[in-house]
């Protein structure tokens, strides 16, 4: 079984360093210097049962993963990226996001349940699964990209809370801390009585704009007023 990573920023290096314990695997990325000789080494045999799509979306993203299909012919495509709702369908494609820490993303795909989205998402599962993979399928790939993008927002928006937290705490010349001892009661207690469904997150407050490779490029992808939020606090 032969796989191929498209793809080696952070998410394409964690992806390859699990599915190359388990399978012959591949690699390439446009940015590496022998790019050109590793793609003529690919296409010699080509037929790879799977192929991960790993680069950041881009305005001609449907058009690439479809170049890559069509030099590689690959079995199935799982597309790791976040993107917008409804691209992995038109890429004739399964979604599967990434969650977890970046930088260390390995750890964090063998942690958190890979979630699949799309019609072949039970077929793929037994291969992520022997890849000590645990896996969580869904019928639709927008289930998935619209889950990963939801949930960059909602982190978002804490991060907007917290700090806003802070400002009026540091206005008033109040201690912030003592907000974060009352979310720690507060989640705690829900938990005791049963409920741990209301816990919030107890984020430490950065201020300053969002940083990172998630947040702020994915609202690019949702149009609603927390998107419009977040952008504004951030412009």
């Amino acid at each position: 079984m032969r796989h191929i990573v498209i793809g080696m920023g952070e998410v394409g290096k964690a992806i390859y360093d699990v599915f190359r314990e388990h399978y012959e695997t591949q690699s390439l990325d446009m940015k590496e210097p022998d790019y050109e000789r590793r793609l003529e080494y690919a296409t010699r045999s080509p037929e790879y049962e799977m192929m991960h799509v790993c680069f950041p979306y881009f305005d001609g993203f449907e058009n690439s993963v479809d170049a890559y299909q069509g030099i590689l012919k690959p079995k199935y495509t799982v597309i790791h990226s976040t993107v917008p709702v409804g691209t992995s369908r038109k890429c004739k494609a399964t979604h599967s996001p990434i969650e977890g820490i970046h930088p260390f993303l390995k750890e964090s795909v063998l942690t958190f349940e890979k979630y699949l989205g799309g019609e072949q998402a039970n077929e793929i599962a037994d291969i992520f699964r022997k890849a000590n993979l645990r896996v969580f399928t869904t019928g639709k790939q927008e289930t998935t990209e619209l889950l990963k993008i939801m949930s960059t927002t909602y982190f978002g928006l804490c991060v907007e809370f917290t700090k806003e937290v802070k400002r009026k705490c540091d206005e008033m010349g109040l201690p912030f801390e003592m907000w974060k001892l009352w979310n720690d009661n507060y989640n705690q207690s829900y938990v005791k009585l049963g409920h741990p469904e209301y816990a919030r997150p107890n984020l430490v407050p950065i201020m300053g704009k969002i940083g990172g490779h998630c947040v702020i490029p994915n609202l690019e992808f949702l149009a609603s007023d927390f998107t419009d939020l977040i952008r504004r606090r951030n412009g």
